[in-house]
C-alpha cells in the first residue's frame, strides 16, 4: 500500500482491496473513537488494543511507512527511467483486479451498474485535472494532507495523483527525501524544518482518514453491494492513468496552452515502447492477481 501511494495513478486502497483487507482496515480506523478511548482509562490497554484491533494496524501503517521512507527514491527512479515496466505491471495487476472484484457482489442490479458507470466517470474526470503551481504553505501542506489520504483510502482514485493535481506531490515527495537524508547523515538543520511541515501534512491526513473512515464503515453496513460497485468504478476510471504508453499532448483551456499525457498505442508512442518488457510485467501484475487472491481465499477459508 505504501509503495502504490507513492505512484501517481496507483492507490494503496486499490491494493488493500486486492489484499482482501480494506474493509477490516475501515473497521478498525473507525473502531478509534471516544468510546474505545475511554476504555483505555477504564479497562486498561490490552482491552483498548484488542477493540481496536491494535496488532493489524500498527503492522499495516509501519509496513506503509517503511514503504514510503525505503521506495521513495527508488519508485521515483523507476517512474522517471523505467516508466513502461513499471506501468504494464500495475496496470495487468488492476486489470486482473477488477475481474475478481466483481465477484464480491452477491448479484449486480441496475442500481449497482449505474452507481459502477458514475463512479467510473468521476474517477475519469478527476485523473483528467490540470495539476497546480504555486507556494505551499503549512496549512496548505494540512489540507493537502486531509484531501490526500481520502483519495489513498479510495480505490481506483491515487492519492499521489490528488496531491501532483494539489501541486504539492513534488513537495511531500521532497520532504520525505530530505527526512531520510537528515536521519542518515545527522543533519539536524535539515530535519526540524522538515519535520515541521511533514508533521502539519500527517495531521490532515490523520484528520481525513478519522472522518472518512466512518462514513465508508456507514456504507459498507448500509449498502455494502452498492458501495463496493462505487469502488470497482473508481478502479475501472483509473485504468487509462497507468496505461504504460503515454504522449504529451498540448491543450488549450481559457487560452492557456496546457501540456498532459495522453494513452496512445505502443506503435504512436514517440520512443522505443518496449513491447517485450511490457508484456512480460503485464503478465507479471495478472500473475500477481491471481496468487493474491488465491491466498486471500486460502486464509478466509472460502
Amino acid at each position: 500500500m505504501g509503495t502504490a501511494d507513492l505512484m501517481p495513478g496507483v492507490s494503496g486502497g486499490t491494493i488493500a482491496l486486492i489484499l482482501g483487507v480494506y474493509e477490516e482496515l475501515i473497521l478498525s480506523i473507525n473502531s478509534i473513537n471516544l468510546k474505545n478511548l475511554r476504555s483505555l482509562k477504564t479497562e486498561g490497554f490490552i482491552v483498548f488494543w484488542k477493540k481496536i484491533n491494535g496488532n493489524f494496524l500498527s503492522i499495516l501503517f509501519i509496513g506503509i511507512i517503511t514503504a514510503v521512507f525505503c521506495f521513495s527514491f527508488l519508485i521515483d527512479w523507476l517512474v522517471t527511467h523505467h516508466p513502461i515496466p513499471l506501468w504494464s505491471f500495475f496496470f495487468g495487476l488492476l486489470l486482473a483486479s477488477i475481474f475478481l472484484l466483481k465477484n464480491t457482489l452477491k448479484a449486480w442490479s441496475r442500481m449497482d451498474i449505474v452507481l459502477m458507470l458514475a463512479s467510473t466517470a468521476l474517477s475519469f474526470m478527476i485523473t483528467q485535472m490540470t495539476p497546480n503551481q504555486g507556494d505551499i504553505s503549512l496549512f496548505y501542506l494540512f489540507i493537502c494532507g486531509f484531501f490526500g489520504i481520502i483519495a489513498m483510502i479510495l480505490p481506483g482514485i491515487s492519492g499521489a495523483y490528488i496531491l501532483l493535481i494539489m501541486g504539492a506531490y513534488t513537495t511531500i515527495i521532497g520532504l520525505v527525501k530530505d527526512v531520510v537524508t537528515g536521519l542518515t547523515s545527522f543533519e539536524i538543520q535539515l530535519l526540524i524544518p522538515t519535520s515541521k511541515q511533514l508533521a502539519v501534512f500527517v495531521l490532515g491526513i490523520i484528520l481525513g482518514l478519522r472522518i472518512f473512515a466512518s462514513i465508508l464503515k456507514w456504507l459498507f453496513d448500509k449498502e455494502h453491494d452498492k458501495t463496493m460497485a462505487v469502488l470497482i468504478g473508481l478502479m475501472v476510471g483509473a485504468l487509462h492513468k497507468i496505461w504504460p504508453w503515454q504522449k504529451e499532448s498540448e491543450y488549450i483551456i481559457n487560452g492557456e496552452s496546457i501540456i498532459r499525457l495522453k494513452p496512445v498505442s505502443p506503435i504512436e508512442y514517440p520512443e522505443h515502447p518496449q513491447l517485450v518488457f511490457a508484456v512480460i510485467f503485464f503478465a507479471i501484475g495478472l500473475g500477481m492477481a491471481g496468487i493474491l487472491e488465491r491466498k486471500k481465499q486460502i486464509n478466509t477459508g472460502v
